[in-house]
């Protein structure tokens, strides 16, 4: 039984997006055992200091080695905004993780090179962003060909705070369908995880979510092993 340990800041993200995909992977991959940690604090020190501090990716390590000690096969992160601690981390641990955005850059950089991204904090575009510009370089793509047209649209997450979920995708979908008559796209992405089950007008251009493939990518990566 390979274990796999999920590791959530926000309790909506873990309940309501990560739940159905997590049943979607043990039914395509039985032989997994998924585990579930969960600090919100995490993501409220990252947004009140604007960046992943060393504090805080210290302690994101050792949330990787406790999962690490409780004998994980793979540590899977679904918070967008810790993805810059999470390339820090793995440079002192050698167990396998996953953020949830690794996959979703590639896909988006399969689809062309002007590229929307929009968020509901101010510290999630910026951790699609590093990944997908190391994405372009392993395909070697000069950062120059690549258009990125960011939006950040915090009444849409305090409206999710508050439980108001109509209010959340109404705000998110009006930034998506603006930001898709504004600019020449090739794709946008919604930049976090609790953005995921946004319903939304129809832009004409794909709208990538963060999940879907992210759960695609462990379920393999699990398998591999």
């Amino acid at each position: 039984m390979k274990r796999l340990f999920m590791l959530h800041t926000m309790p909506f993200v873990m309940n309501t997006i990560s739940a159905p995909l997590e049943r979607e992977l043990l039914e395509k991959h039985p032989g997994i055992e998924i585990q579930t940690m969960l600090d919100t604090s995490l993501l409220a020190d990252t947004m009140a200091d604007g960046r992943v501090t060393p504090i805080t990716a210290a302690r994101l390590l050792s949330y990787v080695r406790e999962a690490e000690r409780a004998g994980a096969s793979m540590l899977f992160l679904t918070c967008t905004s810790m993805g810059q601690g999470m390339a820090h981390v793995r440079e002192f641990s050698s167990l396998p993780t996953l953020c949830i955005t690794d996959p979703l850059v590639k896909e988006a950089l399969d689809l062309g090179r002007r590229i929307g991204i929009i968020g509901t904090v101010p510290t999630s575009p910026a951790q699609i962003m590093e990944p997908m510009m190391a994405e372009a370089d392993r395909r070697g793509i000069p950062h120059h060909d690549i258009s990125v047209v960011i939006d950040v649209v915090e009444a849409a997450f305090q409206a999710r705070k508050a439980g108001d979920t109509a209010g959340h995708d109404r705000i998110v979908s009006e930034a998506i369908m603006k930001m898709a008559r504004g600019n020449q796209l090739d794709a946008i992405i919604l930049a976090q995880a609790s953005m995921t089950g946004t319903v939304h007008d129809d832009p004409g251009i794909p709208v990538l979510k963060l999940g879907p493939s992210a759960f695609k990518t462990a379920g393999e990566m699990l398998a591999a092993m």
